[in-house]
């Protein structure tokens, strides 16, 4: 298992423990939840499933420059992630439905972020404490917030939300419990493919148990927040680390 991987647990799993403690600490903003509830949950499932083909095959269109050409213009693939996971927004317009259930809560929405801001760094100090030969913090800091990553951050927001959609119509039809197993199972078994390309070890096998172990940790606090807004950027922030994180 390599240092990149044994720091971002790490950093998951302050940045986990934080919001706990933020929720402890600031009970206004986490505390008004409506029970979310759907007349036919597994159908509302089946078509977040179904909207998610419809991004994958988006995706493949983007693979292939047939989206807006960007030529590196980072704006214009912003402006093309957006469109990927587009079918997302379009499902909950046309089934007329809250964003709520995309976990985007209207009220106190500059707040959360914040918080999600503060604890991201936080998160970030962790990763760069672990890892061995990491640059500069301030270098890994100036390089994550920088407007270059504009096309990332709308990507991470975007799959955000759309694991958002799937996880609260399935959660309503079987469960939260069982909901975030099945989640953060199938997060560890994404990770499967590139093993098996590889050549499997016991020591890599032992990372999918860690990928299950750390789904469960953060969707258990981004599902009892129901929020995506202080999510995304610590999401974005340790995604970017693979990037600037060193060697």
């Amino acid at each position: 298992m390599n240092n990149h991987y044994i720091s971002l647990m790490a950093a998951y799993g302050t940045g986990v423990l934080l919001w706990f403690l933020a929720n402890y600490i600031f009970k206004s903003l986490w505390k008004d939840h409506k029970t979310i509830t759907f007349k036919k949950p597994w159908l509302e499932f089946i078509f977040s499933i179904m909207a998610v083909i419809v991004i994958i095959g988006i995706g493949q269109l983007y693979m292939r420059d047939l989206l807006i050409p960007h030529d590196g213009n980072k704006i214009i693939d912003a402006i093309n992630q957006f469109l990927i996971f587009s079918p997302t927004l379009l499902l909950i317009y046309i089934r007329k439905q809250p964003i709520e259930t995309i976990w985007l809560p209207k009220s106190k929405v500059l707040y959360r972020f914040l918080v999600g801001v503060v604890i991201a760094i936080c998160s970030l100090i962790v990763y760069w404490l672990v890892r061995k030969n990491a640059p500069s913090f301030e270098s890994i800091l100036t390089n994550t917030f920088h407007p270059k990553n504009i096309s990332h951050l709308v990507q991470v927001f975007m799959e955000d939300i759309t694991i958002a959609l799937i996880f609260v119509r399935l959660s309503a039809w079987i469960g939260n419990q069982k909901s975030i197993a099945i989640v953060a199972i199938l997060f560890a078994a994404g990770h499967i493919p590139s093993l098996l390309s590889n050549g499997f070890s016991v020591l890599e096998l032992s990372s999918l148990f860690l990928d299950a172990f750390i789904g469960v940790l953060v969707l258990s606090a981004v599902s009892k927040s129901r929020d995506v807004w202080w999510f995304f950027i610590l999401h974005f922030t340790l995604d970017m680390s693979q990037f600037y994180g060193g060697q």
